[in-house]
C-alpha cells in the first residue's frame, strides 16, 4: 500500500469504492435537513432526479483518468482499464511493477495524494489531519505540520519557516504526498543496508 500507515481496508481504492457508494445513496431532504416524509401535499416532479450526484461522478472520473494516463504514459501495452474504478490502483501497480523507478514513484506520490484528496471529498478531515501531524515539514524537518482544512493546505508551525513574503510555509496535497513518499522511499533504502 503506497502510504503505508493505514490499514489495507482504508487505502485509496477503499475511499473511492466509499465515495461512489455515499453520492449514490444519498438521502432526499428538506431544507430543515429532514426528510421529505410527510403528509403535506407537494408537487410531483416531472422527471426522476439523477441516482448520484454528477459532481462527484465527474471528480471519480477525473482520479481514474489521472491514474490511466500516468500508466499507460509508462506502460503503452498496460491493457484495458479495469471495469470497476476501485480496481484501477491495483491495476497500475501491477503495470508498473517493471516501470523505471522514477514512474513507480511518481504512481506512488499519485495514489497517496488521491488517498487523502477522496478522505476530504468524503469529510474525513480527521484523517488527513492525522496523517499531516505523522509528517516532517519538507522545508525545515520539524514536526510541527499542522492541517487547514478551509485552506485545504499544510502549514508549518514554525516560526522560522516562511516563505519570501514572510508567511508561514504552506503545502499542498501534492507537496504533502511527494514529502511522504520520498520519506517512505529514503526509510526502505536506509532499511535495506
Amino acid at each position: 500500500m503506497a502510504h503505508g500507515d493505514t490499514k489495507d481496508s482504508d487505502g485509496a481504492a477503499a475511499r473511492l469504492k466509499e465515495l461512489a457508494a455515499f453520492y449514490r445513496e444519498h438521502p432526499v431532504t428538506g431544507p430543515e435537513g429532514h426528510s421529505y416524509i410527510s403528509c403535506e401535499p407537494r408537487a410531483t416532479a416531472v422527471t426522476p432526479g439523477l441516482p448520484f450526484n454528477a459532481n462527484r461522478a465527474e471528480y471519480i472520473t477525473a482520479s481514474v483518468r489521472e491514474i490511466a494516463e500516468h500508466t499507460l504514459a509508462a506502460n503503452p501495452q498496460a491493457g484495458p482499464l479495469p471495469a470497476s474504478a476501485v480496481e484501477v490502483y491495483d491495476w497500475m501497480r501491477e503495470h508498473l511493477e517493471h516501470a523505471p523507478e522514477t514512474e513507480q514513484f511518481r504512481a506512488e506520490v499519485i495514489e497517496y495524494r488521491q488517498w487523502l484528496e477522496h478522505c476530504l471529498e468524503t469529510g474525513d478531515h480527521e484523517t488527513v489531519r492525522k496523517q499531516v501531524r505523522k509528517q516532517a515539514c519538507p522545508k525545515c524537518g520539524c514536526w510541527g505540520l499542522m492541517w487547514m482544512a478551509v485552506r485545504r493546505r499544510a502549514v508549518c508551525t514554525n516560526s522560522e519557516c516562511t516563505d519570501q513574503d514572510g508567511f508561514s510555509t504552506a503545502l499542498s496535497l501534492s507537496r504533502l504526498a511527494h514529502a511522504h513518499v520520498t520519506t517512505r522511499k529514503n526509510l526502505r533504502r536506509a532499511s535495506a543496508t
